[in-house]
């Protein structure tokens, strides 16, 4: 007998905010994007919390330094299998989406996957490419979760939590 019960499962370390490691990922945009300004509050036990503000507010002086203008996605994670919210900072990858989202050929981001690799592991060496995918489909497994709901985003603004569903 060992000296863990058996019915123990460790938690699950799988995040509902996509984080791009380095490596490839395929992902599809599933809905609208949100943006606005995005800082961080240390908070008494230690910890950080975000404080995102919409476009049209004004970030707090103090934080001018450390204040980035923030696009934000639902998304589907291939590699996850699930809905994910996909938050970018990086100016590279916002103006490439901008672009692929306003290009004619392309279209809106939610007609095809993307591809998002990273290369480094610090800031002075990461790189980030998005490579569009051929137009396709939603597959079922997809469809399906759409159909549950997407996260709320606009909760992402209140300091919420945009997986929880309101109850009617």
């Amino acid at each position: 007998m060992g000296t863990i019960d058996a019915d123990f499962s460790p938690m699950s370390a799988k995040s509902n905010y996509f984080k791009a490691i380095p490596g490839e990922h395929r992902l599809r945009v599933l809905g609208q994007s949100i943006s606005g300004w995005l800082y961080w509050l240390d908070t008494p036990d230690g910890g950080r919390k975000p404080v995102r503000l919409t476009a049209d507010q004004s970030p707090l002086v103090e934080y001018a330094d450390t204040t980035k203008k923030f696009l934000a996605f639902p998304i589907w994670n291939y590699s996850e299998e699930k809905v994910q919210i996909w938050e970018i900072t990086q100016s590279s990858i916002q103006s490439r989406l901008k672009s692929l989202d306003a290009d004619k050929e392309w279209g809106a981001l939610t007609g095809y996957d993307l591809g998002l690799e990273r290369t480094g592991t610090d800031k002075n060496n990461t790189k980030y490419q998005v490579t569009p995918k051929p137009k396709s489909d939603l597959s079922e497994e997809i469809k399906k979760a759409v159909k549950e709901g997407l996260p709320i985003m606009e909760a992402l603004f209140e300091g919420g939590d945009p997986f929880v569903k309101e109850e009617k």
